[in-house]
């Protein structure tokens, strides 16, 4: 590790001796293209002075499941109505409970954001720089979470359900499936014929950024390329399941499972999303 620390110590020296004779303000533009933690991105810069360059850009994610996990819905009600309907008429469920359904999960991360930033490079002549700016979710995106749990239930099981309740309606309203998390019951939807749940997890759509990095938005040649850690920083944040807000992500633990537990409540105590980034640019004039 010390090693690596001194070979960076070594380069950012190296480059505060570069020539960088390409930031005169307003006479020079660049696109690049970049990949990191935060997904994929495009962005264009523009000198604004000899040590400033300012950068605009969109970033994305494509979507995925982070960890797969399976969340129980307790079913003993449901599976002793079937049983006293069964006692009282003879009549056999072509799809019965057992103890407990399961509903396959997975945890899914969402980032999609326009960026506005500014690089500042200390020395005139150097590639070394910091990076300030924001993250803003676009309209259309403001629905979509960072993080979302969701999954469908078993056909056998949302089946055995509908059955049930056309055959033994209950007086007092219709049987559901649920999943507990504290106090609060989350009831299980219809969706593609199957019982579906979902969890997310939301802050504002405004981000704040700092990063440090190696690298000119603007090469001396026509292609550069730029080396970045940052962190994102958010505010707000919103754990919600089937669009209800959930009073404690501690209350979620044996609701939503152990593992995105951990994530959750990492993403709550930290509101900060590292980020290491390359990026690839290329000088338009």
């Amino acid at each position: 590790m010390r090693k690596l620390f001194l070979l960076l110590f070594v380069a950012g020296m190296a480059c505060g001796v570069s020539a960088q004779d390409n930031m005169e303000a307003f006479r020079h533009l660049s696109i690049g293209g970049e990949v990191g933690l935060h997904g994929f991105g495009v962005e264009v810069a523009i000198p604004i002075q000899k040590h400033f360059v300012l950068k605009a850009g969109y970033n994305w994610a494509p979507a995925g499941d982070l960890i797969s996990t399976d969340l129980s819905l307790d079913t003993e009600e449901l599976r002793e109505a079937q049983e006293q309907y069964t006692a009282a008429t003879s009549y056999e469920f072509q799809n019965k409970f057992g103890d407990e359904a399961i509903i396959h999960a997975g945890l899914q991360m969402g980032l999609t954001n326009y960026k506005a930033m500014i690089n500042w490079y200390p020395f005139a002549s150097g590639r070394l720089y910091i990076a300030g700016g924001i993250y803003y979710t676009p309209d259309d995106k403001q629905n979509d979470p960072f993080l979302r749990i969701s999954g469908n239930t078993t056909e056998n099981d949302w089946a055995a359900l509908q059955e049930l309740n056309e055959k033994y309606p209950d007086p007092s309203g219709e049987r559901e499936m649920a999943l507990e998390i504290g106090e609060e019951k989350y009831a299980v939807i219809e969706k593609d014929g199957c019982g579906y749940l979902q969890a997310d997890y939301k802050f504002d759509p405004l981000k704040y950024y700092v990063g440090l990095g190696l690298g000119r938005c603007i090469p001396n040649g026509r292609l550069g390329l730029q080396l970045e850690l940052g962190a994102m920083i958010y505010q707000n944040s919103v754990l919600s399941c089937q669009d209800k807000e959930v009073g404690s992500i501690t209350d979620a633990a044996d609701g939503l499972g152990n593992d995105a537990k951990e994530i959750l409540e990492y993403v709550d105590k930290y509101p900060i999303y590292p980020q290491l980034t390359l990026r690839l640019c290329f000088r338009m004039f």
